[in-house]
């Protein structure tokens, strides 16, 4: 028997959502930028060359095509080992991290 906790989810990273969220549904990897899907119906890109004004370096296209979605709200690239917030998609490059 699943309980409810008023539109909340405790998610596997022990965070707890919001069912009213946005979220990524999928991340789609192009020559030149990200582009994700959000559950709202909204598809933000972001330039891959931020990764470099963000100090990370030797970022392709190639190395980000693996990836894994966390809870919705972030993306794990584990060939260069970051993390990329939804902030990022939705409240652009200076984005503050949460």
């Amino acid at each position: 028997m699943r309980t409810s906790l008023n539109k909340t989810e405790i998610t596997k990273r022990g965070k707890i959502s919001s069912q009213n969220e946005v979220k990524i549904l999928n991340l789609a990897v192009h020559l030149e930028k990200l582009t994700a899907q959000l559950n709202d119906g909204r598809e933000l890109s972001i330039p891959i060359d931020w990764f470099a004004k963000w100090g990370v370096k030797g970022v392709s296209a190639n190395k980000l095509k693996k990836h894994e979605l966390w809870d919705g709200d972030e993306i794990y690239f584990p060939e260069i080992d970051e993390v990329v917030g939804i902030e990022v998609f939705t409240k652009g490059f200076d984005a503050e991290c949460e």
